[in-house]
């Protein structure tokens, strides 16, 4: 596993969707998947089968709210859900949300934030969690 999704608490997930990942993630995907060929890797979230990992690209409201429709009903239980922003502090990337802005979506369906992990220079993750795992 590498290093960043030990950040992001992959553990022994066998299936994990990412969504709209930029170019620039793919090495980190690749190097994943090579040191774990027998790990499935989603780029869309479908059912019937649940979701217990997802990590969602977003850079405008729009994204992230498609994402959180696409992803919040199959997440099942204590299901790890990390959306990926663009910092701040970047140089090439310019987003319409940040760390503290109201996640309007994933609120509504009961998820709060718990952690927060750099992805790089130019992206850092939120993981939400249902707040009745929360304590």
């Amino acid at each position: 596993m590498t290093p960043l999704f030990k950040k992001l608490n992959l553990g022994a997930q066998r299936q994990l969707t990412v969504l709209n990942a930029p170019a620039s993630f793919e090495p980190e995907l690749a190097a994943l998947v090579a040191q774990d060929p027998t790990l499935l890797l989603q780029r869309e979230a479908h059912g019937p089968a649940p979701l217990h990992f997802a990590l969602a690209f977003a850079i405008t409201q729009a994204e992230l709210d498609a994402a959180c429709r696409a992803l919040l009903p199959l997440a099942e239980g204590d299901a790890l859900i990390w959306i990926a922003y663009p910092k701040q502090s970047s140089k090439r990337l310019r987003g319409e949300f940040h760390r503290d802005s109201d996640w309007t979506l994933l609120r509504a369906a009961g998820f709060d934030t718990v952690r927060q992990v750099a992805i790089d220079e130019d992206w850092s993750a939120l993981r939400f969690r249902r707040q009745e795992y929360i304590g």
